[in-house]
């Protein structure tokens, strides 16, 4: 009965610092999300204010585990520094018994972090995006507003206004990039302007159906390397609308439910599959050719084909190693909540501080400076192929979890 006692008092003041400091940490980390999205794609007050409740879940498996550890650390370094634990100790009381508190407390939150990697934080990214892009062309002429320019790296086009009154564009430049393709690896990039056109006045126009954006001119004039005229007051300009900006586009990694993420793999490995299937057969059916000439002329085809084909193989490799990183991710980042709970006890034990200052400085900044790069450097080994996927996805829990697993060994033996 004392015991039980003594654990509810424990947990109670483990729920309020955690509570407290979730509130507080999660708060500051939304707001540099939402203002670099709102810069990026020139959101209103009103599309920001909007976005702030969507953006809250996915802060929450990155907050949920650090305050965990803060929580811990702070209440059982005030037991310390109160001569609680000794207290403790004398009456009889195994140190195991204050620990349970802490070990319930990261049980509840891995599992509410596991529940929110299973549908709530993609739903809400699924939802974000469809809210920011339910109105493109809103996006677009806040952009203008904002910085009298439209540049993205995958448009063709780069767009210049004098200004914006309304939906009316005045002194309108429209520039359209140079368009080049490297021989080697077969990629695409933009490199200088071959077209310049200029018009009074103009007005942004999307189509939903076809994601195409049109610039309606009253009149251009056209430059080129080679003529110079006007056009027709007639006719639109057509432009296509970069990835993430028209609505149409792939569903992000993050953004794939726990169900999602298996049928992904799948169809990444079928079309990993099919892509070697057609380089195979493209050399088979070369070798059957009979006139050795126009067999040889083949096969230097077939060489720059080649690289055609690896660059495609590396891009869907590299979208199957994300979507494999993120399958282990989600559950290794939910597990470290349970791992910081149990770091959290003898760090704040052998701290002996009672103020949030100290256990900042002592426990909880040095445990998150080894943690986070850990998972970040085994997620990039694992992306790049340099570490089987599992094992590095769940480095940081290994290093930091046998860290905690001692910790407790040697507490509980004093």
């Amino acid at each position: 009965m004392p015991g039980l006692i003594l654990n509810r008092l424990i947990f109670r003041e483990l729920v309020k610092v955690f509570l407290m400091s979730l509130i507080t940490v999660t708060g500051l980390l939304v707001i540099v999300p939402v203002y670099q999205e709102a810069s990026r794609m020139g959101l209103s007050l009103e599309q920001v204010l909007e976005a702030i409740p969507l953006t809250i879940p996915n802060m929450l498996p990155y907050t949920i585990p650090a305050t965990t550890l803060f929580a811990a650390c702070v209440v059982y370094g005030r037991l310390a520094h109160d001569n609680e634990v000794v207290a403790i100790k004398a009456a009889g009381v195994h140190l195991l018994v204050i620990l349970r508190p802490a070990l319930v407390l990261g049980v509840i939150n891995t599992v509410v972090t596991a529940a929110l990697y299973h549908t709530v934080i993609p739903r809400s990214q699924q939802i974000l995006y469809q809210r920011l892009l339910d109105d493109p062309e809103e996006l677009l002429y806040n952009l203008l507003r904002r910085d009298r320019c439209l540049r993205h790296p995958q448009m063709p086009y780069v767009i210049y206004v004098r200004d914006v009154e309304g939906r009316r564009l005045l002194d309108v430049v429209v520039k359209r990039r140079n368009r080049v393709v490297d021989p080697q690896t077969r990629q695409e990039f933009y490199f200088g302007y071959d077209v310049v056109a200029r018009a009074r006045e103009a007005r942004l126009r999307f189509d939903p159906s076809d994601g195409k954006l049109y610039l309606d001119p009253d009149r251009f004039v056209l430059y080129d390397k080679h003529t110079t005229g006007a056009t027709d007051p007639t006719g639109p300009f057509q432009m296509d609308l970069p990835e993430g900006w028209n609505g149409r586009d792939r569903v992000r990694t993050s953004a794939l439910t726990w169900e999602e993420l298996p049928q992904r793999i799948a169809d990444l490995e079928e079309q990993i599959a099919a892509k070697l299937r057609q380089r195979q057969q493209l050399w088979e059916q070369i070798e059957q050719i009979p006139d050795p000439a126009a067999r040889e002329a083949l096969r230097i085809r077939a060489r720059e084909e080649e690289r055609h084909y690896d660059y495609q193989l590396q891009h869907l490799t590299r979208q199957l190693r994300n979507t494999q990183a993120e399958l282990h991710q989600r559950p290794a980042l939910a597990f470290g909540c349970l791992i910081f709970a149990l770091l959290g006890c003898p760090v704040g034990i052998w701290a002996h501080r009672a103020d949030y200052l100290s256990v900042f400085v002592i426990c909880f900044l040095p445990a998150l400076l080894v943690y986070y790069p850990l998972q970040l450097t085994g997620t990039g080994l694992g992306r790049d192929g340099k570490l089987p996927m599992p094992l590095a996805c769940w480095l940081a829990n290994i290093v930091v979890g046998l860290g905690a697993v001692l910790l407790n060994w040697r507490l509980l033996r004093r």
